[in-house]
């Protein structure tokens, strides 16, 4: 067969059929490969301990890392389709495909000569161990065919005492294992003994390995999970994070888990009315049959007597008969029926007046509820992101932002870029892409299924070009959650294109087997399950088009087609093209040990009992790490519209710093105090100084998260989004690390908005402070709100021609005056306007206005302040923008709006760059900030 031309196969489109039991299969590979590192996997595995009805692919995602597949293989695949098995773990121990014994393995990276393959390896289960697999690190010579073992049952820890904690924390696992420049392996590890907030399953952190040393380093310290890490050209490394923070806001202090409960109080509103929900139950319904009545007793009737003489009347003489049985009861018919009914929502109350939600899935998530004052505390954040990280463990940032649909740009809630897991690079012409894992499911810990591969561009001025729909395996826009196909497992190619792990459109019969493990003397019978889908390698470009299938020849169904990855150098350098070398790790090291945590014995908890008693280190042996956010009221740019508002100006006094390192209170929910349900621990309270600045220091490689709080103690609420001010971001500094950030946002933004910017001067949006209303303005009804102007909301474009934001812009008549007016003097250095887009929500395809700009302070118009705007350019087009050297002080501002044509006039948004000021105007960079203090 002639190859095609990369032209032609340019011209073909992949679509996905979806079919009932699959996809059309698509066409074999015509381009050459390079030579690939494959896993056959066997398809019979373990069950999940947490989600045993789990039969997809082992090794993906939470559901399947930890199962282990007895009898699966490495291999090599050549360009011309030959293929060698270069490790075969259903060969006895000590056989040269199997010379030191391993039952499964997993996830191999190329290293970047191409001349070595690190993969993660288990020799079964271990009897010590409750019969779990211990993953460890292996690394294969490809040149001389030699297997050697990288890390060890050699972590030397105290695990303190508490109900099940030795079970649950004796144990540890290496996996993910990825080759950086320098020779390094960074690998995802459960060495530092912590368990996710959701389910209770372990934590796993990033760890990096120098070659010749059996010290891993741990340069991050999650509570949930950092997996599947890969380098960056830049020296960085990209992982997938698992963001869960379970401590929820209260008034005064936090609550989690361990605070669920039924509750009998009934939840109101700010206007005292019950708050109801509507549940669907299922009614029981006892039906009483009645019995079948007997048969009448015949009544004796008076009758005229003919024969009497003279005739009488006489009663008929009664028929003999056998009384009849009595009918036996039936027994009640009970029946069920389903059905919709609104109920009062109930709770309970906290002691500083939080009012919790009765929560009736107290197992995988805090309740909800409502502040005293009735503000609503959303759910908290459980979802996957994309980051990047320094080799050493600094300088953590998003990476990339994958939101599904448009609409996820607009929400605050901290789940706007769900599901984003096992990333891979690929270079499409100058272009770095991220192909990436994807799953309808948020967690994606109860399942492998429902996956499908997207791709993304990096950066978040690209997170409205990246709602686009997968290029393999499952749709969003598919009608069923979780049908297939699937695709999982992107790994990038040196032409361009990505090769994927995809289910065959054959499906299969499930299958049971069990599985003979012996250890230390002991054996144990282990049950095997296989799922109905065979995965096998396709091949495609990163558009989804030109899909074909990777034939891999003398491998059966038995076996899935697992982390193929290409097997060529990579060039090292600091050239164009080439991968950066990491900077090497200087920070101490992160101590595994409990006894060596940087948690001082003396911090109490919310009962006042010792948090940490084990701890050994006192309060002036702990190393710190500084935080410092240079203005926790800077709003980002309305380009960047779905991040959270930060809170009011001037309503910020003090930021509580919270702890979240494991209490060891009992792994177990039986516990008394189950060590993935209870509360953080409050370390410091610093107070923010009026320029809304603040510096604390906390232990380093600790999980960490902030609360804002008001000069009363309360949590600070409020904005146009009606946000509370908590940082749930838990990952912490290194020691002796400087922390910097500005403004106050969900951790979905982390390290979007530059520290360095004119919000570190205390510049920032301050229009949302201000009063809006209008003079001669007739509202209609389904207009947007004159207060909106303000919101950080409009039509916001994003590259590639979509949209952040589509919300409907202000519209009113000809000779309308919007006016802006401030409680106190506000310093102003530059007024963008936004007008609105032409020819959207039913406006002129040629709409044009123009707009007359006028001040005033303490009620005397600035003569030299007015200006003629010109036309209000829409943001596509930047905005109109009026700045002011030295800033301008002002405490009022008017726009007079006049249309070019016809009589309407329309405007998406108005943003006031500013600080506050006293009458005296300020220089154009002041070094001494002056925000107002602002009573709230």
């Amino acid at each position: 067969m002639p190859r095609s031309s990369p032209r032609h196969l340019a011209r073909l489109v992949w679509c996905l059929v979806l079919l009932l039991g699959g996809v059309a299969a698509p066409s074999r590979a015509a381009e050459p490969l390079p030579p690939l590192i494959v896993v056959a996997r066997a398809r019979l595995a373990t069950p999940d301990a947490f989600f045993p009805a789990e039969r997809g692919p082992a090794g993906h995602l939470t559901a399947g890392m930890l199962r282990v597949a007895p009898g699966s293989q490495l291999l090599r695949r050549d360009p011309d389709g030959t293929v060698a098995v270069l490790i075969d773990t259903a060969a006895p121990a000590g056989d040269r495909r199997n010379p030191l014994g391993l039952a499964d393995l997993q996830s191999p990276d190329v290293s970047f000569d191409a001349r070595r393959v690190v993969f993660a390896g288990t020799s079964g289960p271990r009897a010590a161990d409750a019969w779990r697999a211990r993953w460890r690190l292996y690394e294969y010579d490809l040149e001389r065919g030699a297997l050697r073992q990288l890390t060890f049952d050699d972590r030397s820890i105290a695990i303190p005492e508490g109900p099940a904690n030795l079970t649950a924390y004796a144990g540890y696992d290496d996996l993910f294992p990825a080759y950086l420049a320098d020779g390094r392996i960074v690998f995802s590890s459960s060495r530092y003994p912590a368990r996710s907030p959701y389910d209770g399953r372990p934590a796993f952190n990033l760890y990096l390995l120098a070659p010749g040393d059996n010290l891993p380093r741990r340069i991050t310290s999650e509570r949930s999970a950092a997996l599947h890490a890969t380098p960056l050209p830049d020296g960085r490394i990209l992982f997938s994070r698992w963001w869960v923070n379970f401590n929820q806001p209260g008034e005064r202090d936090i609550y989690n888990r361990i605070d669920n409960g039924p509750g009998s109080e009934i939840a109101r509103d700010a206007s005292g009315a019950p708050i109801t929900v509507r549940r669907r139950v299922t009614v029981r319904e006892t039906v009483l049959v009645t019995a079948t009545p007997a048969p009448a007793t015949p009544t004796a009737r008076p009758t005229i007597w003919p024969t009497a003489r003279p005739p009488e009347l006489r009663l008929t003489p009664l028929p003999t008969a056998t009384r009849p049985p009595a009918a036996p009861t039936p027994p009640p018919l009970v029946r069920e029926r389903s059905t919709v009914v609104t109920e009062p929502l109930r709770g309970t109350r906290l002691a500083d007046g939080t009012f919790i939600f009765a929560n009736e899935n107290a197992t995988f998530r805090p309740a909800r509820g409502l502040l005293s004052d009735g503000s609503p505390i959303r759910e908290a954040p459980n979802t996957w992101h994309l980051m990047a990280i320094a080799a050493d463990g600094t300088s953590l940032v998003r990476f990339a932002w994958t939101p599904r649909f448009p609409s996820a740009l607009a929400r605050d809630d901290g789940n706007d870029t769900f599901n984003a897991a096992e990333p891979a690079l690929v270079f499409a012409g100058a272009r770095m892409l991220v192909a990436y894992t994807t799953q309808r499911d948020g967690t994606m810990a109860h399942t492998t299924r429902g996956t499908g591969v997207r791709v993304a561009l990096p950066g978040i001025a690209y997170a409205a070009a990246n709602t686009t729909e997968s290029i393999a395996g499952h749709r969003w826009d598919a009608a069923g959650a979780l049908d297939p196909p699937y695709a999982l497992a992107p790994a990038g190619l040196p032409d361009g294109r990505l090769v994927v792990s995809h289910t065959a459109a054959q499906r299969l019969a499930e299958r049971d087997a069990t599985w003979r493990v012996a250890d230390a003397g002991r054996s144990r019978t282990l049950p095997l399950q296989a799922g109905p889908w065979r995965y096998e390698l396709w091949v495609m470009r990163p558009d989804g088009s030109g899909a074909a299938t990777v034939p891999v020849t003398g491998i059966s169904d038995a076996f899935d087609l697992m982390d193929a990855t290409p097997l060529v150098p990579r060039p090292v350098g600091a050239g164009a093209g080439q991968w950066q070398m990491p900077p090497p790790d200087a920070y101490p090291l992160a101590d595994d040990d409990p006894a060596g945590w940087n948690v001082p014995r003396g911090l109490r908890d919310d009962t006042g009992q010792p948090a940490y008693p084990w701890a050994q280190r006192a309060i002036g042996e702990i190393a710190l790490t500084t935080l410092e956010n240079v203005n926790v009221y800077a709003n980002p740019p309305l380009e960047l519209p779905y991040i959270n508002d930060s809170p009011p100006l001037g309503s910020v006094a003090f930021a509580d710093i919270y702890i979240d390192a494991n209490q060891f209170g009992g792994a177990t929910p039986r516990a008394a105090r189950p060590d993935d349900q209870v509360r953080a621990v409050r370390w410091l309270t610093v107070p923010v100084d009026a320029q809304g600045r603040f510096i604390a220091a906390a232990p380093a490689d600790t999980p960490l998260f902030i609360v804002l709080r008001d000069r009363d103690g309360r949590i600070v609420r409020g904005g146009a989004r009606g946000s509370l001010a908590i940082a749930q971001g838990n990952t912490p500094g290194r020691a002796g690390e400087h922390m910097r950030c500005v403004g106050c946002h969900l951790g979905h933004a982390s390290g979007s908005v530059s520290p360095h910017g004119p919000g570190a001067y205390g510049w920032t949006n301050v229009a949302g402070l201000a009063d809006v209303s209008a003079a001669g303005v007739l509202q209609r009804s389904g207009d947007r709100p004159i207060a909106a102007l303000t919101d950080r909301r409009g039509v916001v474009p994003g590259p590639s021609g979509a949209f952040y934001d589509t919300s409907v812009p202000w519209r009113g008549t000809a000779g309308d005056v919007l006016e802006l007016r401030w409680p106190q003097p506000i310093a102003v250095r530059e007024v963008r306007l936004s007008g609105a887009e032409p020819g959207m929500f039913g406006l002129a395809d040629d709409l044009r206005v123009r707009a007359a700009f006028s001040a005033a302070l303490g009620g005397v118009t600035l003569a030299d302040a007015g200006r003629d705007v010109g036309v209000i350019a829409p943001l596509s087009a930047g905005g109109t923008r009026l700045r002011f050297d030295p800033p301008l002080v002002l405490d009022r501002l008017r726009l007079a709006l006049e249309p070019l044509a016809g009589t309407t006039v329309a405007l998406d948004e108005v943003e006031v760059i500013g600080q506050g000021a006293s009458i005296a105007a300020l220089t154009s960079q002041p070094t001494e900030l002056m925000l107002p203090l602002v009573v709230r």
